[in-house]
Formats: structure tokens, C-alpha cells, sequence
């Protein structure tokens, strides 16, 4: 049996817990061969989002005239060129931009993706991986995903199954022949447009292995759509997306999920030990669907035998022979222009004069794009797109994202102590995020647009006298933040009252003149700035960030959100306050302990509240809970903290 270390594992916020109900047990056998094309009706258009107000208006060369969608990875816009081009435009977080890891990696599989070039896939037409906000723009290209398909139609029909499938393994031939593995298919990465099915969502696949998100052992990949050996140590390679591949052709044959509906651990038990029913399947390719279910990776078929074996299956139950010369891909891209019929009502898009959305932000649903974000190790990472040379936009730099302003805001001058501009009418409030992506991708663009504010904080160590009540200001930078407080501590050997100055998120200087400055993550419980790590690791927007891109199980009501935390999951400061304070890494000193965290935002999607628990099992004295909350306020977008 392969290991099943991982299984204790959770997973990214968007993977939720559902319930252990399994489905029903009946399958829907395909309908017999249809000679003619199928027809559906086509999806309802799916409206873009309106722009916030602290959107983008231009990416690299794209005008922005709204969103997408929201992920883990960053935030997709709908993007014009100069010829009114449609495009999706995906633009990374801060969180990501900051690593220089991942900036690394990200250049280096442009590069690769150069040399995809398959008939399911789409392209590349613009990226930036040098600006501060690195960006990427593919082809857009509307029609419901395989998932939106299913839930509203049921099981694919035979002519429908078979194009979808040998398109699929088309795509995965062009995307392995460059060295790329995307660890993440599923029904909701697999677009059915007009033209055929299109393998999208390379976001997680590869540039996350081995950077700073992924060393604590996180998953890649979804629960219930990773392969066996995803769960263990043994290496992932090409294998993998056979086993994806295989498991989509159960699900689009029989309309329900392979391992059926539970929690994470649940579906990995299962994906490990339990055979996947394949009677739904056709007959004839059932044996090269349960070969590519194998549990041992080396027992897989490989993509090519996959393609050559579905195409030539397909052919022969239209009685048809094969042509001399014509290859499995020409059978292929032949077959589908013959038989794929697949309406997509496409939305109108404001045209390049007019002006673009702002306001409530509707959540409907979304025409998929084509898009991903690359991601790779050594051999490179991809997206099933074929990529144009770097050509227009590759050059463009930070200067070329510019950031909206409320329409109605005046052209003013900071005049403030600290450079606030005078007050403006706000935008119409939006509707609040609904998904942790979604929360922490709002986070980001609303610091971006007004990184300072005025806080309070309040809290400590329970069991200790090791606290205190600090207020000041901070500024967030993208990849570290700015903090300007006085803090009045718990303990009463320590004088009341001190300042100090943490900037860049590393360096703290006691707050009078000419203080030389100390490494934030040197300090210790009895040292005297022992307090501006506390309130660094517990109340800077950096935190507010992580805990939420990282955290499980988030519940939302009106604006107010909370969420737990994973103690191998905490980073930065408030790793190295929890480890100074155990004198060892938190997750090895205390490995059952967790976070907990409670959020409260504005109308803008800002920090009001935030309360982080530390909670500490401590046997049948119960869970020690150590609790720190920060108030912020009177947000806006200029402030400088300097050195004393």
C-alpha cells in the first residue's frame, strides 16, 4: 500500500470538507453510438464582474474591463488590446510576486511553454514576468466547464464522450512532450468550448513545488482528482495526469464523481486502497481506462498509446476505416470539426471606447477562460496552451498596471500629516468575497490601493504575563510591512510606554534618534524588544494575508469571516514568534497546536477587526488559548514610516 503520511493533511481554503454521504449507486450506461452530431442548448451568458475600485484599468497593453474570477494564484480580468482582442489577463498576487523563488521559476516556464503547440490548447498572447506585479494574458475562450456541463446536463453522449477524452490526451501528448506534468485535472479544468475541449488551469501544477508555499507538504491537486502516489514520497511525473485522464472519462461517462463525495482524508483513502467502478465507460477502451486507474504508476499507459487507442475506437464504431498518411491528431481535429456542436452564449464585453464596469461586483457564472499560470521544477511546468513568441506586452513593467480611483474622486494633493488625501465619495459597496481565494485575492488589491492605517492591539501569551496594548501606524509594501507603534506591556518589569519602529518587516530600531537597529527574528521573551516582534507577527497585513491564503474550513457571514490554520502552515513573523517564544519551531515543539482566526473587513475589503487564536491541546487540562486582536483604521494610499 502506498504511504499515507499526507492524509492528516488540510488542504488549501477552496478544497471544503463536504459531507461523507456517498452517491447514489445506480450508473447511467452511455446511450447507444449516435451517427449524427448532439446538440444542447446553449449555457445562459455569463456576465463579467465589474471593476472595483481598486482594480487595474490597464495590464501591459490590455485595457481592463472587468473580472473574471479570483483564485489562489491571483486575479483574472477581462482584458482588451488595441483591435478590440478579447483576453484573459491573470494577475499574481502580492504574496507570490514577493517570493523571488517563485519570480525565478516563473520566468523560466515562459520559456517552456514556448514550445507547446497542441490542437486543444489556446495561446499565449502577452506576459510580464519581470513587473512588480507579474502577469500573464491567454486567448480567451468561452463555454461551460466539464463540471457546469455535467451538473446541468448529466452524462456526456457517446460523441460528445469520445471527443472530449481523445481531446484531452491530445493535449496532454503536446503538454508531457515538453517535459510538463498538471497534477490538477479536473471536470472544473476542462473548458467545452465552441471549437472543442480545451485543458486549462496549469495555476498550481508546478511553480508552488519546492517554494516557500509548498515546504510544509501541502498537496497539490484537489481531493477526490489526485492520483495515488501524489499522497506518498514517490516523484509525479507524466503518469499522474493518466490517472487524472482516466478518472474524468468515469466521470464524464457516468455523471458522478469516481470516489464519490467526503472529506479530504475520506477521498484519499479511497484514491489509494478502492478500485474505480468503470462499467459506465464504452466497452471496448473499459481495459485501457482500468490500466490507466492502476494504482502503480509504472502500470499506466502513456498518453500517446491513450490518443492512438481512443481515436482509432472512435473511428471504428462509425464503420469507418483509417486514411493512409493521416495521423491520430489530423483523425482527431477531422472528427471534432464533423461532430462537436457546443453553443456557448458568450457575453458582451464593454467595447474598447466604453468605459469599463465599476461598482457591486455580481458573482454569476463565468464563461471559463483559457489561462494558467505556469508552474514548474526542474523539467518546467505548463498550461495546455501554445504560446506566441513574447512579443506585445512582454515588455511592459509595473508602470504599465495602472490602479483605478473612484470615478468621482477629485484630483487632489495629500495634505495630511502623513500625506491623506481629503475625503471623496466611495464606490458603491461590493459584494463580499466568498471563498478564501477569494478573500485573499481582495485582500491584496486592497492593500495595493491603500496600504496605511492607524491600528490598536491588544494581547498575549495565556499563562504569562507576557503581553501588552500597543497603537500606532503601519504601511503595507507587497512583501514585507512598515510599523510605527508605542506599546504599554502586561509585564511589570518592563518600562511602559517605549517606541519602536519595525521596518521592512526585519529590522526593529527603538524609537529614539539615532538607535541603531536590531534583526526582528533575533528577539527573545527576555529581550526588550521582545514586544515588536509580538505585535510584527500579530497584527501586520502580511499576516492578515497568509493566515487566510493558508487557512481551512472558513466560514463567512456578511463581512465577517473565520477560519483555522494549520501550525506547519504559519510563516513569517508570526512563525518566528511562536518558535521564540517555544524556544524551537513551532511545528515541531508543538506539532498539535493550530490557529484560529476571526476577520472583519469595510465596504472596500480592508481590515476592521482581527483576532488570532493561538489554541494549545494540553492533554485533559483542556486547549490553552492565546488570543491577539488588532483594530484598524482610517485606511488610505500614502504614508512613509522612516527610520527614528
Amino acid at each position: 500500500m502506498l504511504p499515507a503520511k499526507r492524509l492528516n493533511l488540510l488542504l488549501r481554503g477552496n478544497h471544503e470538507a463536504r459531507t461523507l454521504t456517498h452517491p447514489a449507486t445506480g450508473i447511467n450506461r452511455l446511450s447507444t453510438l449516435e451517427r449524427r452530431p448532439v446538440t444542447h442548448q446553449a449555457h445562459p451568458p455569463a456576465a463579467l464582474l465589474p471593476l472595483s475600485a481598486q482594480d487595474p484599468l490597464q495590464i501591459g497593453p490590455y485595457r481592463v474591463v472587468g473580472r473574471l474570477g479570483a483564485g489562489g494564484m491571483g486575479v483574472v480580468f477581462a482584458g482588451l488590446d488595441l483591435n478590440g482582442t478579447r483576453t484573459a489577463v491573470k494577475l499574481v498576487h502580492a504574496s507570490f510576486a514577493a517570493d523571488p523563488e517563485f519570480r525565478a521559476r516563473f520566468a523560466r516556464e515562459i520559456s517552456v511553454l514556448q514550445r507547446v503547440n497542441g490542437t486543444c490548447t489556446a495561446r499565449i498572447l502577452g506576459c510580464d514576468p519581470d513587473a512588480v506585479a507579474p502577469w500573464l494574458a491567454a486567448e480567451y475562450v468561452p463555454g461551460p466547464t466539464l463540471e457546469n456541463r455535467v451538473r446541468s446536463h448529466g452524462a456526456l453522449q457517446r460523441d460528445e464522450w469520445f471527443g472530449l477524452m481523445a481531446g484531452l490526451a491530445e493535449a496532454l501528448v503536446a503538454v508531457h512532450a515538453v517535459g510538463v506534468v498538471h497534477r490538477d485535472l479536473k471536470p472544473s479544468n476542462v473548458i467545452l468550448s465552441p471549437s472543442g475541449p480545451k485543458l486549462v488551469d496549469f495555476g498550481i501544477a508546478r511553480v508552488l513545488d519546492g517554494t516557500a508555499m509548498t515546504r510544509t507538504g501541502a498537496l497539490v491537486g484537489s481531493p477526490g482528482w489526485v492520483s495515488p502516489e501524489e499522497y506518498g514520497d514517490t516523484p509525479v511525473d507524466a503518469a499522474a495526469d493518466v490517472y487524472g485522464w482516466a478518472l474524468i472519462a468515469v466521470y464524464a461517462a457516468s455523471g458522478k464523481p469516481p470516489y464519490g463525495i467526503g472529506r479530504p482524508e475520506v477521498l484519499a483513502m479511497r484514491a489509494m486502497t478502492e478500485p474505480v467502478d468503470t462499467s459506465s465507460v464504452p466497452a471496448p477502451l473499459r481495459a485501457l481506462i482500468d490500466k490507466a486507474l492502476a494504482k502503480e504508476p509504472s502500470f499506466r499507459p502513456s498518453v500517446q498509446e491513450i490518443l492512438t487507442t481512443i481515436v482509432e475506437t472512435w473511428r471504428g464504431h462509425h464503420g469507418e476505416h483509417a486514411i493512409e498518411g493521416r495521423t491520430a491528431i489530423d483523425d482527431l481535429t477531422a472528427r471534432l470539426d464533423r461532430t462537436w456542436i457546443m453553443p456557448a452564449a458568450d457575453p458582451a464585453w464593454p467595447t474598447p471606447s466604453a468605459p469599463a464596469p465599476r461598482g457591486t461586483r455580481r458573482r454569476a457564472g463565468l464563461s471559463v477562460l483559457i489561462l494558467a499560470i505556469v508552474l514548474g521544477t526542474g523539467v518546467g511546468a505548463a498550461i495546455a496552451l501554445k504560446v506566441l513568441p513574447h512579443g506585445t506586452g512582454s515588455q511592459a513593467r509595473s508602470s504599465d498596471v495602472s490602479t483605478a480611483t473612484p470615478l468621482s474622486a477629485p484630483a487632489t494633493t495629500g495634505t495630511g500629516r502623513h500625506g491623506t488625501a481629503p475625503p471623496s465619495s466611495a464606490p458603491p459597496p461590493a459584494p463580499p468575497p466568498q471563498t478564501s481565494a477569494e478573500l485573499a485575492a481582495a485582500l491584496d488589491l486592497a492593500f495595493a490601493a491603500t496600504p496605511a492605517a492607524n491600528f490598536s492591539f491588544e494581547g498575549g501569551f495565556t499563562q504569562s504575563n507576557s503581553g501588552g496594548r500597543a497603537t500606532g501606524r503601519l504601511v503595507s509594501r507587497q512583501s514585507h510591512d512598515d510599523l510605527d507603534f508605542r506599546v504599554n506591556p502586561y509585564d511589570e518589569g518592563v518600562e511602559p510606554g517605549g517606541r519602536y519602529v519595525v521596518l521592512a518587516s526585519a529590522t526593529v530600531y527603538p524609537g529614539r534618534p539615532g538607535s541603531n537597529g536590531e534583526d526582528l527574528s533575533g528577539m527573545q521573551p527576555e529581550t526588550p524588544a521582545w514586544h515588536a516582534l509580538m505585535i510584527a507577527g500579530m497584527a501586520s497585513p502580511s499576516t492578515i494575508r497568509e493566515v487566510v491564503a493558508n487557512s481551512t474550513r472558513m466560514k463567512r457571514k456578511g463581512r465577517a469571516y473565520s477560519g483555522v490554520l494549520a501550525i506547519e502552515k504559519t510563516s513569517g513573523r508570526l512563525r518566528d514568534l511562536l518558535g521564540a517564544w517555544l524556544g524551537g519551531d513551532v511545528a515541531e515543539v508543538s506539532p498539535t497546536s493550530y490557529i484560529t482566526y476571526k476577520l472583519t473587513i469595510d465596504s472596500q475589503d480592508r481590515p476592521k477587526n482581527f483576532r488570532l487564536t493561538w489554541c494549545v491541546p494540553v492533554g485533559n487540562a483542556g486547549i490553552y488559548e492565546s488570543d491577539f486582536t488588532t483594530v484598524y483604521r482610517g485606511w488610505k494610499s500614502n504614508d512613509t514610516i522612516k527610520q527614528p
